[in-house]
């Protein structure tokens, strides 16, 4: 459009030119026609520059509102403890897992919970391996859906904030990454941090949830095992669970 505009106004000029008669108004001509082609250029530019500005800010804007997911934390796929040929099994054979080496299966008692279907202490009765499967709730697929495998273990982990008063989690819920497949994880604490309870949180390819945990036991007097310890034993049993 501007490119027209000039070229009329270039032959308008040159008719200006070369008529005799018009040469003595042609300076006032030129005046009152090159003020508002001045204008007009200005208004043009700056209005493009404008545009380019609000456009540029809007962008950045959605940008900084866009929340930004944190990495997914990578464990080791491979375990980095010894292991045990000791399998656990869920009732309906959809997670199967590895036992630390000489770690054992306990007697189940019937005053644990349902949803509890295997139990494993260490040698020295300091730490212990709760395996449980979560029951669904009716709106778990729609969560599931929305927010995936961490809104659902959310979820669980604030039931277990309202049935055990006393508890205080350490740290956010989080996602991660063991070879292929995804758990969450979370701590919490019910002796302000003398010592620690470790959640993982997983779904099935049968679409059960399931929750192992990795809690430390006093109730012998004996030391427990360093926070370096448990989580080795925690992460190489990760690294063996199949769903």
């Amino acid at each position: 459009m501007f490119a027209d505009f000039m070229l009329v106004f270039s032959s308008y000029r040159s008719v200006l030119g070369d008529v005799p008669r018009l040469k003595s108004v042609l300076g006032a001509t030129r005046l009152i026609v090159h003020r508002p082609t001045i204008f007009l250029l200005s208004f043009m530019l700056t209005g493009c520059i404008v545009v380019m500005q609000k456009q540029e800010t809007s962008k950045a804007a959605q940008t900084q509102q866009q929340p930004q997911k944190p990495p997914v934390r990578q464990f080791a796929s491979k375990p980095v403890v010894a292991m045990s040929d000791e399998v656990v099994r869920s009732e309906t054979g959809d997670m199967v897992s590895l036992l630390p080496a000489e770690w054992s299966l306990v007697n189940l008692e019937t005053n644990l919970p349902t949803q509890v279907f295997s139990v494993a202490v260490n040698p020295a009765y300091t730490a212990s391996l709760v395996y449980s499967v979560v029951r669904k709730e009716e709106n778990f697929d729609q969560v599931y859906q929305k927010d995936g495998l961490l809104g659902i273990a959310k979820i669980a982990e604030q039931k277990r904030q309202y049935k055990m008063r006393t508890i205080k989690r350490l740290g956010e819920v989080e996602e991660v990454q063991v070879g292929t497949k995804r758990f969450c994880l979370y701590r919490y604490t019910t002796d302000n941090g003398a010592t620690l309870n470790r959640v993982a949180f997983f779904r099935s390819s049968f679409g059960n949830f399931y929750e192992l945990t990795l809690s430390d036991m006093t109730f012998t007097g004996r030391k427990i095992m360093s926070r370096e310890d448990a989580d080795n034993v925690y992460a190489s049993i990760l690294a063996t669970i199949d769903f």
